[in-house]
């Protein structure tokens, strides 16, 4: 019984369906976009407001609030593939808004073995922590460089 055990939890998400690792790819996306350092900064400036007023709007832009997504929930998928080579990954595309209502489409990578999920960066405010030292071009070129070795 315990090889069993053992051998299930070795094949971890090889056994999953496309449709489950699309699922937690959608949860982890959430999770990343609603987490975001910045998104406290932009809902400080925006106080929950639906409707901006041009001076808030302003602040917002002068943050660049307007490249950050509002919400994982509000986010959609325009395309998500998993991909099975040495490693297994979903590899897609997402619709959302900005703080200042400007739609924003960004790609993304998902590794469920990690559970981890890389959004593009398209700003400073989407470096993490162990990313400080990076510029934004770096960091572009870095997910551009994951995205030709898994998303193929």
């Amino acid at each position: 019984m315990c090889w069993l055990a053992t051998v299930l939890l070795l094949a971890g998400c090889e056994g999953k369906s496309d449709t489950q690792l699309v699922i937690d790819a959608g949860k982890q996306l959430q999770y990343t976009i609603d987490s975001n350092p910045a998104r406290d900064k932009c809902e400080a400036i925006a106080k929950g407001r639906e409707r901006l007023t041009s001076g808030v709007i302003k602040s917002l832009q002068a943050q660049g609030c307007d490249a950050v997504l509002r919400s994982g929930t509000e986010t959609n998928f325009t395309d998500a593939t998993v991909f099975r080579h040495s490693m297994v990954m979903v590899c897609g595309a997402i619709i959302g808004r900005g703080f200042t209502g400007k739609t924003l489409h960004r790609q993304f990578i998902y590794s469920p073995e990690e559970d981890e999920l890389v959004l593009e960066p398209t700003s400073q405010d989407d470096k993490t922590r162990f990313e400080g030292k990076k510029t934004l071009q770096q960091l572009q070129d870095d997910f551009q460089r994951q995205h030709d070795l898994y998303c193929k």
